[in-house]
C-alpha cells in the first residue's frame, strides 16, 4: 500500500486515528505508543499525520524520539480520550455480558421477609418460565446485599424500600414491583380486630411489639407513640417475624407491619388496615445501575411484573 493509499485509509478510519493520537498523548513518544497498540512506528506516524491533515492543525512538535503536544492537541485529547476508552472497553463488556448470558445460574439475594413471603410464590412462576436456569438464593439484608452486588456475587437483591436507609442511586437502580398494606396484626378475637380507623391511643392500650429498629419498612414506625405524645414502654421485644407471629397467636402482643408477613391461606391472625396512619409499602429489585440485565434476570423481572398483583397485598386500597 502506498503512502497516499495509507493516508486515505487512515483519514477514513477516525477511530484508528484517535486511538493512535490518544496513545501518543499518554506516552509522549511515538515508538512507545506504537508498541502499546501493537503497531509499527510508521503506522502510528501515518495515523497522526492523517488526523492533522483532516483537522488542518498541528498536534505535535517533534523533538527527536519525543513529541511535544500543541495546545490543539491538549484540547482534542480532553474530548477524545473518554470516547476512545469507552470503545476500548466494548470488547471487555461484550465478553462479560456474553458469559453472563450463557451462564445457566442466577444468584438472587433477599431480605428475611422477601425470602419467606414473596420468593416462594415468585419462584414457582419463574421456574416454569425459565426451565433451563438454575437459581441460587441467598439470605442478605440490605447493606450486605449491596456489597454482594458490587462484588458480582449476586445478580439482584429483593427487598423493601426504606426511607431511613435509601439505596445509593449513583450505583444501583431500584424497581418497585410488590405493594403491601400497613396493618395491625392481632388474634381474630382481639377487640381491635377489624375495627375501622383505629387510633394510636387505642393501640397503646395493649401490649405491643415492633420489628427490629434497623429493619422496619413503615416510615416513623418507631416514633409512632412519641409523635402522639403517648408514653409507651414495650415490655416484650422480639427479633424475627416467625417468633413475633407466635407471640401474637398466643395473645401476648399485637404489632404493626406491612401485611407481607400475613399468610393468605388459613392464617390464624387478623389483619386490620392502617392506611390512615401509614403509606403503602413497596418491595422490589435492586441491581447495579450500569449493568444491563442478562436474559435470566430479565426473565425474572418480566415474571415478577406479570404476577405482581398476585404477589402483593390482597387488601391494597382501591
Amino acid at each position: 500500500m502506498t503512502d497516499t493509499e495509507n493516508q486515505f485509509f487512515y483519514k477514513n478510519n477516525r477511530l484508528q486515528q484517535l486511538r493512535g493520537f490518544c496513545a501518543s498523548m499518554q506516552f509522549k513518544n511515538l515508538s512507545r505508543a506504537a508498541e502499546h497498540l501493537g503497531l509499527s512506528h510508521t503506522a502510528i506516524s501515518l495515523q497522526i499525520k492523517s488526523l492533522e491533515d483532516d483537522l488542518k492543525i498541528r498536534l505535535f512538535e517533534r523533538q527527536g524520539p519525543k513529541i511535544q503536544p500543541t495546545k490543539d492537541a491538549e484540547i482534542l485529547y480532553k474530548i477524545a480520550n473518554k470516547h476512545v476508552e469507552g470503545i476500548n472497553n466494548v470488547f471487555d463488556e461484550f465478553v462479560t455480558q456474553r458469559k453472563d448470558d450463557q451462564s445457566d445460574e442466577l444468584n438472587i439475594a433477599a431480605n428475611n421477609a422477601s425470602l419467606n413471603f414473596i420468593l416462594p410464590r415468585l419462584m414457582r412462576h419463574y421456574l416454569d418460565a425459565a426451565p433451563k436456569v438454575y437459581s441460587r438464593i441467598h439470605f442478605a439484608e440490605q447493606d450486605e446485599a449491596l456489597e454482594m452486588l458490587k462484588k458480582g456475587e449476586i445478580d439482584v437483591w429483593l427487598g423493601p424500600r426504606r426511607e431511613h436507609m435509601p439505596v445509593d442511586d449513583a450505583y444501583f437502580t431500584y424497581t418497585p414491583l410488590f405493594y403491601f398494606t400497613p396493618v395491625l396484626l392481632t388474634k381474630p378475637d382481639h377487640p381491635l380486630a377489624g375495627k375501622r380507623k383505629i387510633t394510636v391511643e387505642e393501640i397503646a392500650k395493649y401490649e405491643f411489639t415492633l420489628p427490629a429498629k434497623g429493619l422496619h419498612v413503615l416510615p416513623n414506625l418507631h416514633e409512632l407513640f412519641s409523635r402522639y405524645q403517648i408514653a409507651k414502654r414495650f415490655r416484650v421485644t422480639l427479633e424475627g417475624w416467625e417468633v413475633t407471629r407466635k407471640y401474637i397467636e398466643a395473645g401476648l402482643v399485637i404489632s404493626i407491619t406491612a401485611d407481607i408477613v400475613h399468610e393468605r391461606e388459613n392464617d390464624v391472625l387478623a389483619k386490620t388496615p392502617l392506611t390512615h396512619l401509614f403509606p403503602v409499602v413497596d418491595y422490589g429489585f435492586v441491581r447495579l445501575r450500569d449493568k444491563r440485565p442478562d436474559k435470566k434476570l430479565q426473565k425474572l423481572l418480566e415474571t415478577a411484573k406479570k404476577h405482581w398483583l398476585e404477589l402483593s397485598s390482597d387488601t391494597l386500597p382501591k
